[in-house]
């Protein structure tokens, strides 16, 4: 398995985890402004995970 072609979804589902409990846990109440929080992380890391990782060009230097 090819941990590089996982690890930009596997970054952002951590910020996405980071921003839930976040609000989990600033109050113990999960406000209507909260669940929005918690659905544009969920879906900033769908679009990460749906968007595929640039080829690096031959013609770069190293």
């Amino acid at each position: 398995m090819q941990v590089g072609k996982y690890a930009k979804t596997v970054v952002a589902a951590l910020f996405a985890a980071v921003v839930v409990a976040k609000s989990a846990v600033t109050d113990g109440v999960i406000s209507p402004q909260e669940w929005i929080d918690i659905t544009l992380a969920v879906l900033t890391s769908l679009g990460v995970w749906a968007i595929p990782n640039a080829r690096q060009s031959e013609d770069l230097p190293r």
